[in-house]
Order: C-alpha cells, then structure tokens, then sequence
C-alpha cells in the first residue's frame, strides 16, 4: 500500500488475517457494463481488528456489485462498506444505502481542487480564483 503517488500516504503495517486469495478475475453484472470481465490483479480478503478489506494489487473502480461477491463478501450483510470513490460507487450499492458519510481522503477524489499543485494555468480559472479576484463565486459544503 501507499505506493500509487505521493498524495496517498506511506504504505502502513499491519497484522491480520488472510481470508481469501483470488486471481481477482471477475465479470459485472450489475446494471453497468454488464458481463465484461474486470481483472483487480492478485487479490486478498484480510481480517484485521473485526475490520474485512479487500486489497487489489490493480486498480478497480467498486461500479459494480461482484466486485465484493467475487472475493466472498455480500454486500448486504455488511453492517458497514467503505469505497474510495468519489461516486463510482452509487452504481453498485447507492439504492441499498441507509445512509451515506462522504470522506475528504488524501489523494485525486478530494472536492478542495486547492491541494493540488498545478502547473501552467492561465489565471484566473474556475474554481481555484473564486476570492477576490475573480468573477465566480463558489463554496464549498462539508458533507454532514
């Protein structure tokens, strides 16, 4: 872990539990991309403080339901699920949330466009000039 950029932190240790390895082959069938394969690259169910992660050694958008039943997890079973998607997510398992908590996490889904070092803008541009010295105006809402 923590090896994708620098905006996602340093990789972190911990003990737990192996519950599953997988190929992380599977196939959508949810109501996107119905039927077509997705590969997570080697893939591990671990357990670790009551805590079940799936970890994929590829990047995989969670769009879509099997992305979970592929590794043995039901989704509606779970008292919780975390994904680290912006709104990807909504496809698979919004209809079935109770609730939902969004997350400002380190890395390329956070909503504060300011975070990021951008090179070669022409300036002003919208929505990083909204103060002061520029005609828009934007503001933010915490999710709450």
């Amino acid at each position: 872990g923590g090896k994708t950029d620098l905006l996602h932190g340093d990789p972190v240790e911990i003990n737990g539990v192996v519950r599953l390895l997988s190929d992380g082959i599977f196939y959508n069938r949810g109501s996107f991309s119905t039927g077509v394969r997705v590969n997570m690259g080697f893939t591990a169910v671990l357990e670790y403080n009551g805590l079940i992660m799936v970890l994929t050694s590829l990047k995989v958008l969670p769009f879509d339901p099997n992305h979970l039943y592929s590794v043995g997890i039901v989704p509606r079973d779970q008292k919780i699920l975390v994904a680290k998607s912006a709104i990807a997510w909504k496809a698979a398992y919004g209809k079935e949330a109770k609730k939902v908590i969004y997350v400002d996490t380190p890395g390329l889904c956070t909503v504060h466009l300011n975070r990021f070092n951008y090179k070669n803008l022409r300036r002003p541009i919208f929505p990083l000039d909204v103060n002061g010295n520029s005609k828009w105006t934007f503001q933010f809402e915490e999710a709450g």
